[in-house]
């Protein structure tokens, strides 16, 4: 650190405390930018992973739809009354309605 702020010193014609006060102040730079980085990468991480998983979700949902509605529409075809409380097919009710 010495030695960098004497090239400074030496270059630029200012004092030392000046040339010092320079390089803390690139080295806050520097460091607030680095942790700035690091920060949104996480970010962006996360949300990526969060995206992904609603994703997931969705297409398993858009998957159980489909499913139960082919099973009210075989259950319908065969004549049965679908059970909505317990989601399963029951036979049709006996006698005359």
């Amino acid at each position: 650190m010495t030695a960098l702020i004497t090239i400074i010193v030496g270059r630029l014609g200012i004092s030392r405390l000046a040339a010092g006060a320079v390089i803390w102040g690139a080295v806050a730079l520097f460091a607030s930018g680095a942790a700035l980085g690091v920060y949104e990468f996480i970010k962006h991480k996360g949300a990526d992973e969060v995206r992904a998983k609603i994703e997931r979700e969705n297409t398993d949902a858009i998957r159980k739809g489909i499913e139960a509605s082919r099973n009210l529409d075989d259950c319908t075809s065969a004549g049965g009354l679908w059970d909505f409380r317990r989601q399963r097919c029951s036979s049709p009710p006996g006698g005359d309605r």
